[in-house]
């Protein structure tokens, strides 16, 4: 039944019919790159030390979406804090300290 669908006769045929298509033209959407991109224009418009606690290493600064929506990348939902401060967020946010 697959030979209804056929639009050439041989696999010869098809390859000669694929040249010169180009399946995907530029990059993907790569969630790395963008990530990165917005890192930068955080950088620049927000400074170079955590909005928390001040930490001032800039290549471990991350980028933390305040109202826990990952889609909405507008300026007010996001924030540049140190891993230590994302962990405190994220881990320890709600939860009781730890009794010494």
């Amino acid at each position: 039944m697959s030979h209804f669908n056929k639009q050439t006769c041989s696999r010869s045929c098809a390859n000669i019919h694929r040249t010169g298509i180009q399946y995907k033209v530029g990059r993907p959407k790569d969630k790395v790159k963008s990530q990165s991109a917005l890192k930068t224009r955080l950088l620049q418009l927000k400074g170079h030390c955590c909005e928390r606690c001040g930490y001032d290493k800039v290549e471990i600064l991350q980028v933390h979406h305040k109202y826990r929506d990952r889609n909405d990348s507008s300026l007010n939902n996001l924030e540049l804090i140190c891993p230590n401060c994302h962990y405190e967020e994220h881990f320890l946010f709600g939860k009781k300290p730890i009794k010494k």
